[in-house]
């Protein structure tokens, strides 16, 4: 039997999300002072930076309660609480119902495929308005949103709640107006019409006018969630605690059992660094017990793995229990080689569960210490914070040699900044990143070179005779040896190679690597006393670079494939603006008021897609991006191009 019910609580920044979780532990009895936002860098921003965690008691249940962020570059963390989830709470504003995040998690939610409540909460603000809430809603998420209360306001004030099965006033001492009354029967009956389309014999009651038990019309809700379509609609205010014994009742009586499975299966939905207790990985425990001392196997590697330390919450606080039962949400510590969305089981041969399908980073920035002597204590510190992370990577181009940091946004990185400060001691700078451009060739054009030195003692001397052509785009390098009557004896030839692959390296316009190349050395000449693979090397090397002059040496840029969703209303303003971009438009598919469009654009005029799309679409529109291949940069834009690309890399 499940042992614990873990809801996750989304919704767009403001909604009150951690307000509510905090009103739910005061609620179920946890004393003393009750924080979720635990950083440094929370505390500072005054919102919710990461998911964070906390449990109670209900009804004899044990609740784990998830919290996720509300700022849309911190999407990975709503991912992350959504897939541990038996049950999601959308939280939104009175006053401003549907909002970006609003939107996004929804989307989320469903595809994940769980079932959800929301809660409207602040319906003690001034603009706050019930029916004005439910409606936003129904026109702009999928779903048949069903109350469950109707809200009861004197004025402006949030007076109390009155049950839509029972008709009856809970949550103040108030007597209910006729209207609210009225309104309540008005949604039972609707309600009873929804939740009949998902039980036969519930039907059967209304449609022979039968009164149907509590229990009935609450099993067929639960049927309509565990679908999909039906919603039920709380009320209330967390700030008031108003409303929260209701969702706390509504989120035992409707969140799913689950299934029995044999064994014990684990997912990894987190990874974390305490500043106590080192690294942890967060899972949820979707059968059997985890335990200190099991022996389970990691199903992606095969390795096994050996349960150490297992905590859990008791409210906001993380302590070491030794076991975590079936539904619930435990932390292991001193576990290394797990990655995020790993699958733990007792049965080897168990299949893994699917990846969780974290968006791609798609905001990059050049990344170095403010100070030359902590750069590889940023390096470490980043690639330790970067391994907890779906949705930052740090890494090291190999053509411009920077360190990347690449996120989901600048509020994102700024944060990180923040945190390498208040966690590491270290300074970091950004800067917009260097586009690693290539270099080739258009035609093919032959040249000699002949290196000869002399020395005291034995010279050096080789002749190299060298014709280049361009290859297919993407097809690399290629050396040929046509060297015949040995001209060029054998083992010079490795010399020979070494040398155009060098000289390939350090280009020939603008210091970039040059590519999709064949060489062939075809003639040459040496000194059997002065002649060595090092002579040859030098020859071979400003042969090269003397061809490549003569064979339309050209840019090649990164080209990045795009896939824009976007509210329909902003599409023609998008397209616009990828035209722009030098970008072209390859497709586009509209589906549920929304347009997906699939784009190429040069990767020089993405470096800051991310500020200008959310600016462009209110931060409606999301992206993600991936390398598609390399072209030839216009000849015009080249011309002003090659100026600055010298100078920099002279500098």
């Amino acid at each position: 039997m499940r042992q614990a019910h873990s809801v996750c609580f989304v919704g767009h920044s403001g909604a009150g999300k951690t307000a509510l979780a905090e009103a739910i532990l005061r609620a179920a009895g946890i004393s003393g002072e009750v924080s979720l936002d635990r950083t440094p860098e929370e505390k500072n921003r005054r919102q919710s930076l990461d998911l964070s965690a906390a449990s109670c008691s209900w009804g004899g249940r044990r609740l784990d309660l998830l919290v996720t962020p509300g700022l849309g570059e911190f999407v990975e963390e709503i991912h992350k609480g959504v897939d541990a989830a038996d049950l999601v709470v959308l939280v939104v504003n009175a006053e401003k119902p549907v909002e970006v995040v609003t939107e996004q998690a929804w989307e989320i939610r469903k595809a994940a495929g769980r079932p959800a409540i929301v809660f409207v909460n602040m319906l003690d603000k001034p603009l706050a308005d019930p029916e004005a809430a439910l409606a936003a809603l129904r026109e702009s998420l999928d779903g048949k949103f069903l109350p469950l209360y109707v809200p009861v306001r004197d004025g402006e004030a949030l007076v109390g709640l009155v049950d839509v099965l029972t008709g009856t006033p809970t949550g103040g001492k108030f007597s209910p107006p006729q209207g609210a009354k009225a309104r309540a029967e008005e949604l039972r009956s609707e309600l009873l019409e929804e939740a009949a389309s998902f039980n036969d014999a519930l039907l059967e009651k209304v449609l022979a006018d039968e009164p149907p038990s509590r229990e009935e019309i609450l099993g067929a809700l639960r049927a309509g969630m565990a679908a999909g379509p039906l919603v039920p609609v709380l009320w209330g205010s967390a700030t008031q605690g108003i409303g929260v014994r209701e969702l706390l009742d509504t989120v035992l009586l409707l969140a799913p059992e689950g299934e029995e499975k044999p064994g014990t299966l684990l997912r990894v939905f987190a990874l974390a660094l305490d500043p106590y207790l080192g690294k942890l990985a967060y899972v949820k425990v979707l059968a059997g017990e985890v335990g200190e001392g099991m022996a389970l196997v990691n199903l992606e590697t095969k390795d096994k793995v050996q349960v150490r330390d297992v905590y859990t919450y008791t409210g906001a606080k993380l302590e070491k229990t030794g076991r975590a039962g079936t539904g619930g949400i435990a932390a292991l510590g001193k576990l290394d080689g797990l990655s995020l969305g790993t699958t733990l089981a007792s049965d080897g041969t168990a299949t893994p569960l699917p990846p969780i399908p974290f968006p791609k980073p798609v905001f990059i920035r050049a990344i170095a210490a403010k100070s030359q002597a902590e750069e590889e204590k940023v390096s470490s510190a980043l690639r330790e914070i970067a391994a907890t992370k779906a949705t930052l990577q740090f890494y090291r181009d190999p053509v411009t040699k920077e360190g990347l940091l690449a996120g989901m946004g600048d509020v994102q990185l700024d944060v990180l900044a923040e945190r390498l400060r208040n966690k590491y001691g270290v300074e970091i700078q950004y800067r917009v990143p260097k586009v690693p451009y290539r270099e080739t060739i258009r035609k093919t054009a032959s040249a000699m070179y002949r290196h000869k030195k002399q020395t005291g003692g034995h010279g050096q001397f080789g002749e190299v005779h060298l014709r280049i052509e361009p290859l297919p785009r993407g097809a690399g390098f290629e050396f040929v040896d046509e060297i015949k009557g040995g001209v060029i004896p054998q083992q010079f030839i490795p010399g020979v190679e070494k040398g155009v692959r060098e000289a390939m390296e350090e280009g020939v316009l603008a210091g970039f690597p040059v590519v999709d190349v064949r060489a062939a050395v075809y003639y040459g000449m040496y000194h059997e006393v002065d002649s060595s693979e090092l002579s040859f090397k030098i020859a071979a090397r400003t042969a090269f670079k003397l061809a490549a002059e003569q064979a339309e040496p050209t840019l090649l840029e990164p080209i990045m494939a795009l896939e824009v969703t976007t509210p329909d209303a902003f599409t023609g303003d998008i397209i616009s603006d990828i035209t722009s971009r030098r970008g072209r438009i390859l497709g586009m598919e509209a589906q549920g008021g929304r347009t997906t469009i699939r784009i190429e654009v040069p990767m020089a005029e993405t470096l800051s897609y991310a500020l200008d799309l959310k600016a462009l679409t209110q931060g409606r529109a999301t992206f993600q991006m991936t390398f598609s291949r390399y072209d030839y940069v216009p000849a015009q834009l080249q011309e002003r191009l090659l100026p600055q690309l010298r100078a920099a890399h002279a500098g």
